[in-house]
This record gives C-alpha cells, structure tokens and sequence, in this order.
C-alpha cells in the first residue's frame, strides 16, 4: 500500500513553469544506446492551465502519435524528472491482404524503460528543427 506521501496526486512539479517543456527535446538511450528522441511542446486549453505534449521521434525520423500530461498525476513529467520514461520500442508496420483489399496495421513494440536526459536549450533547438518538428505535430 502506497504512503499518503506516495499518492499519485500529490506530485510537486519540480519546475512549475513547467519551461523544459516549451520546445523541448530530450533523448531516449537503452544502455547508453540512442534510439529517439522525446520532443515536448508546452499548451493548453487555459492560459493559467500549461501541459506540455509529447512525440516520440525515432532515430529513423519516424514520428509517433502526440500524447499529453496533466495535473495532478503529471505520469509523464514525473518520470521524466526522475530520468526516465517508459514507453514501448518502436513498432513495425504489417501489411496484408483480405479479399482483394491491401491492409496496413502497426504494431507496437515491447515495453521498454528509456534513460531520458535534457538537451541543453540550443542543442534542442537545432534537434527540433533536423527532426522536422512543428508545433502542429503536437
């Protein structure tokens, strides 16, 4: 059973600016290994009410489906302040046919736990654009 102190609510952000995440970028390593890079855009619905967004950006360019964090579990910002994020390995596409029609379905990969680290500002800001980021992938 998890302390009072332990409850998923009651996570202090550690930057309640929440600014790492407005145009962020940070890598995934599995054993000191790169395999992508997490990007984070910082909006909302509310001005006074920020959420950062995230893409997972392979290292084959390969863009995954955006993904938000909110209060007041922040899931996401809590592991990445602790120097993780899980996630699953990039996954693989399928194809097939059935009855004369082409399908394409994709495939998740495994579980998987990343070492996440921040890029410093100007680095992130060179990443975002050699990934080819824009605000509208969030």
């Amino acid at each position: 059973m998890r302390k009072p102190s332990e409850r998923r609510s009651d996570y202090v952000l550690g930057d309640p600016g929440l600014t790492a995440y407005d145009h962020g970028v940070g890598t995934l390593r599995v054993d000191g290994e790169l395999r992508g890079y997490l990007a984070s855009y910082l909006g909302g619905e509310l001005p006074n009410d920020p959420r950062p967004w995230f893409v997972v950006v392979w290292t084959d360019g390969t863009k995954e489906k955006p993904f938000g964090d909110h209060a007041p579990a922040w899931s996401t910002v809590r592991e990445l302040d602790a120097g993780y994020f899980d996630h699953v390995e990039q996954g693989s596409t399928v194809e097939g046919r059935f009855l004369g029609f082409r399908s394409v379905r994709s495939m998740p990969g495994p579980p998987c736990r990343y070492e996440f680290a921040w890029l410093p500002v100007v680095e992130a800001a060179a990443k975002w654009e050699q990934l080819g980021l824009v605000d509208e992938d969030f």
